[in-house]
């Protein structure tokens, strides 16, 4: 915990660090970029558990380009004549190379732009560098994102104000967001704002509520499924970086979809689903757990119009 501290303090401090910490870790696992313990002896007793060592996997044999004689890396490349690169890394590299000789003396093409249209120009393909940033290209002391002189844009968070409240609810799915806006629209109590989270858009989308005037509480509502839950998690992890509140769920939506038979889903393991629960409130952690280790899920839509017209309870 005390590296975790060390590298991301705001998103490390608060009764939240250890959950915090283990989607992160499970997060960077689903990438494969690290392996986490199959055995529960090696994870701690704490809630949610962590692991006592992870595993750096080993990378497998890369199939290297054939050796340029003659390239002439520019000083942002230095690192290149010494790296061990593939076929596809050098030819990226080359791409890179163009573009910083390019525009040396053209300060005026080297004016920040977003992320993908950075990408259009250096690559002709607007999404080559969503997948190179997370690779060995842009390992420590190679390329980074200042030096193509780009930036990650958050996507747009959908949304409609609806009166003067100090919360901002978030909707995963269009239907059910379209559902709760039209419902709400009369009478929305603290809610000042309804979003549409769209998937995992919101992972990114969520540095947008930044910019709602008198917003202190942000609350979620999603499906109930691993992904479901992750969503907001994360979410929740990028928007403490930025000084915005905890994303809490909207426990009275949850009850409601709770009450409703689930549907078949993927099973998660019981460890898994202790650091997905942790997001959940302690009085219905019990019944998610039970619902992701048996392979179901229950879908936001479950709630639907014609429920929520006439269930007072969900409201703030």
């Amino acid at each position: 915990m005390e590296a975790f501290r060390e590298a991301l303090p705001g998103a490390a401090s608060g009764e939240n660090a250890r959950s915090t910490l283990a989607t992160l870790l499970y997060e960077i696992a689903e990438h494969g970029i690290l392996g986490l313990p199959t055995s529960r002896a090696k994870w701690d007793a704490g809630h949610p558990a962590l692991p006592e060592q992870v595993r750096i996997p080993t990378a497998p044999p890369a199939k290297h380009a054939t050796p340029r004689q003659h390239v002439s890396w520019r000083p942002e490349l230095n690192w290149a004549y010494d790296a061990r690169l593939t076929a596809s890394q050098t030819e990226d590299l080359l791409a890179c190379n163009r573009w910083f000789r390019d525009t040396k003396n053209h300060p005026t093409r080297r004016a920040p732009l977003p992320l993908r249209e950075r990408s259009y120009e250096i690559f002709r393909y607007e999404k080559r560098l969503d997948a190179l940033i997370t690779g060995a290209l842009f390992a420590p002391g190679r390329l980074t994102l200042e030096q193509l002189a780009t930036y990650r844009e958050p996507p747009p968070l959908a949304h409609r104000r609806l009166g003067d409240g100090d919360t901002v609810l978030v909707v995963e799915n269009s239907d059910t967001y379209a559902t709760l806006r039209h419902l709400l629209e009369p009478a929305p109590g603290r809610i000042g704002y309804i979003a549409f989270g769209s998937g995992r858009a919101f992972e990114a989308s969520v540095e947008n509520v930044a910019d709602f005037p008198d917003i202190h509480r942000i609350v979620y509502y999603g499906d109930l499924d691993a992904e479901g839950i992750a969503i907001p998690a994360r979410a929740s992890i990028n928007g403490t970086q930025l000084g915005l509140p905890p994303i809490e769920p909207a426990i009275a939506l949850y009850r409601l979809l709770l009450a409703h038979e689930p549907t078949v889903g993927d099973t998660v393991d019981s460890e898994r689903a202790d650091n997905l629960t942790a997001w959940i409130p302690g009085e219905l952690q019990p019944a998610v757990h039970t619902l992701l280790t048996k392979g179901l899920r229950l879908a936001q839509e479950a709630t639907s119009r014609n429920e929520l017209s006439v269930e007072p309870d969900w409201r703030w």
